[in-house]
């Protein structure tokens, strides 16, 4: 690399950042005698300019937010640097955004700067091919209305069509150029969106059984670990680590049932660790463990590893949405719980249809009775319902060659 063109491309991030730091909404506000980010949310943006200063003044800022991440990258292939700083300039406006040297070091978040990078990115993608769109209109179109319709809350839905968008540009465009600097700005987006949505406590439950339970919940995805042995494994070692699991966690439950001392202080004294109605039963943590098993031993490769992959992240999805924004009353389960559940369906469906060979029409007919099944359980447990049924299901629609 020639010393002329490490000059350009080290001045070209110098003044990505230098555009990223000239914040409109903190300009405006000191025109008016405010420290806009003393106001409102305390954030130097479009959103807090347009609470603390009105339309009149948000505007003219998201407008010059939202391009001048664009602006840099332009601006540095403009003068020749090289695709790779270019792009940098672009994620240095980011940073001056967030992080201007004029006002110590406090400015916006950076949404609107990201925002454009991302659809800049995305139009680049879509003018090679137009996988991209079909997957937009097709899929993340109904995703997206499914969780706006269970939470009525943008950033949530945000935070799932970045993922997805994100999972989706490396299916579709592998080798791409800009597919690290898209990933870049996409997990960036949802970092800061997941932090908002916990700061602003978006997600409220207060069911007292699932507070007392919370870290079952949390600690779900850990059983991915099972199907994850079972990816890279052969069946007999993947039955063989989760039948030593299982059986531990039985013999647990019945040392409860034979002890009713030991019983009463882990779901009474103790109530973290058992629900209180699972004095007398088997608990879940156990029935997931054995459908876990039989689902193994008893259905094809990938018609288990969808089948768990639905009963772990559904159940996962069902619960929280279930319960933090359920409105509509289906039985002992909730309206948005049940959808939540389906859209978890979708979310993982997409993800497995890439990774595992299995045929489209299966993989819906499972995801369809997934969800089904979970609402129709009843007294039923459904860690033990959904993966066998679902499975089976499954396993019926190849046999009859769907």
């Amino acid at each position: 690399m020639e010393p002329f063109t490490i000059v350009i491309n080290v001045l070209v991030i110098f003044i990505g950042y230098l555009i990223g730091s000239i914040n409109p909404a903190y300009i405006f506000g000191r025109m008016k005698n405010i420290d806009i980010r003393e106001e409102g949310d305390g954030v130097a943006g479009t959103v807090n300019a347009f609470k603390s200063l009105g339309m009149k003044y948000a505007i003219p800022t998201g407008t010059f937010d939202f391009f001048k991440g664009i602006l840099a990258i332009y601006l540095a292939l403009l003068i020749g640097a090289d695709f790779i700083f270019a792009q940098l300039s672009g994620i240095a406006a980011i940073v001056g955004h967030v992080l201007p040297f004029y006002i110590k070091f406090r400015g916006g978040q950076g949404m609107a700067t990201t925002s454009g990078i991302l659809l800049a990115y995305l139009l680049n993608y879509l003018l090679t091919s137009f996988e991209m769109l079909i997957f937009i209109f097709v899929y993340l179109i109904f995703v997206i209305a499914i969780f706006f319709y269970v939470t009525k809350t943008g950033i949530i839905v945000a935070i799932i069509t970045l993922g997805l968008i994100g999972y989706a540009a490396f299916i579709y465009y592998p080798g791409n150029p800009y597919n690290l600097f898209f990933l870049v700005v996409v997990v960036y987006d949802v970092s800061v969106s997941l932090y908002d949505t916990i700061k602003g406590k978006v997600i409220k439950i207060e069911d007292e059984n699932f507070n007392a339970h919370w870290w079952r919940v949390a600690s779900r995805p850990f059983a991915f670990l099972f199907i994850f042995f079972y990816m890279i494994f052969t069946q007999i070692t993947a039955l063989l680590i989760i039948g030593i699991v299982a059986i531990v966690f039985i013999a647990l439950d019945i040392m409860r049932f034979l002890n009713k001392q030991t019983n009463e202080l882990l779901t009474v004294k103790i109530k973290s660790i058992f629900r209180k109605n699972e004095a007398k039963k088997f608990s879940s943590m156990t029935i997931f463990l054995v459908a876990t098993f039989i689902s193994i031993l008893l259905f094809e490769k990938t018609i288990a590893i969808t089948s768990l992959t639905f009963l772990i992240f559904g159940d996962i999805f069902s619960k929280i949405f279930g319960l933090a924004f359920g409105r509509h009353k289906i039985f002992h389960k909730t309206l948005e719980g049940t959808l939540a559940y389906f859209g978890c369906v979708l979310i993982c469906g997409f993800v497995l249809y890439n990774i595992l060979e299995i045929n489209l029409y299966i993989l819906l007919i499972g995801g369809i009775a997934a969800p089904l099944v979970e609402l129709f359980s009843f007294q039923l447990n459904d860690n033990f319902t959904v993966s066998l049924i679902s499975g089976s299901v499954m396993t019926v629609a190849r046999v009859f060659g769907i």
